[in-house]
């Protein structure tokens, strides 16, 4: 399960990519559990936790922002706490594409991998928010396993379109990711830790297997469990259907599938 700083490969993303926007499901009007399916609940907290977004913006932040060297901070112009080799992205500035980016994005090695930083930095055009980012997601690599930490306010990247109302989403979320030679093709994620939207905090534990040879639909086998009110938990079975559905289950009780071949 994982990869090592700035991999060969990497996923492409639009900053204009719209992401469902975040929010947990809900409880009866009486307080009490309920058994409803909530698809776009289940789908918006899977976009949040995307391993593949997750990886991208980590491995390649410039790709994915889609940035350039406009507002690059010349290596003599960085802090000298900065470590050697360190890249750092700047505003007010604009970008060649004329979008207008501010505050900062830092992306600096470590001793086995890197950290990308994010303080107060947005990417807007044409007045309107495409992307906004706080925090940091640290990466490391051991032989072929990627593990990731993610610690970030996010919309338009992580999370969802910073067009939503109220967009901005809470990650705090570790990865592993194995093997990364193969990845996004063929690998093992799990992923543990907190989403939070829209005022609702949510666990989330899973883990699963994809391989697109076998099934390029859905995982081939595994399992999501996130601890909204009521729970929910998704069981993956691309081996046996590879139909874009999973078992769905409501505070324990078999409800309809959950149906979504963009989910993974």
């Amino acid at each position: 399960m994982a990869t090592a700083p700035r991999l060969p490969y990497t996923v492409p993303m639009s900053r204009t990519l719209a992401i469902a926007v975040f929010f947990a499901a809900g409880c009866a009007g009486d307080g009490l559990p309920t058994t409803e399916r909530d698809v776009a609940a289940v789908s918006s907290l899977l976009d949040a936790i995307d391993v593949h977004r997750a990886v991208a913006l980590a491995t390649d932040p410039e790709g994915t922002l889609e940035l350039d060297g406009s507002c690059l901070v010349a290596d003599a112009d960085l802090p000298a706490e900065l470590p050697l080799g360190s890249t750092r992205w700047a505003g007010p500035c604009f970008l060649e594409d004329g979008a207008f980016l501010d505050g900062t994005l830092t992306l600096s090695p470590t001793a086995d991998g890197m950290v990308l930083g994010a303080e107060g930095f947005s990417i807007s055009a044409v007045d309107e928010l495409e992307v906004a980012l706080s925090g940091a997601v640290e990466l490391a690599r051991v032989d072929d396993l990627l593990q990731l930490h993610v610690s970030l306010q996010s919309c338009g990247t992580l999370g969802p379109s910073c067009a939503e109302p109220d967009p901005t989403v809470g990650l705090d979320l570790d990865y592993s990711v194995y093997p990364m030679d193969t990845f996004p093709a063929a690998y093992s994620v799990s992923v543990s830790g907190a989403v939070d939207g829209g005022g609702s905090f949510v666990s989330v534990e899973g883990t699963w297997q994809a391989d697109t040879g076998r099934c390029d639909t859905e995982p081939v086998e595994g399992s999501v469990v996130f601890g909204t009110s009521p729970r929910q938990s998704l069981t993956l079975d691309g081996d046996a259907a590879c139909d874009a559905c999973g078992a769905w289950q409501v505070e324990g009780f078999e409800v309809d599938p959950f149906c979504d071949a963009d989910a993974w």
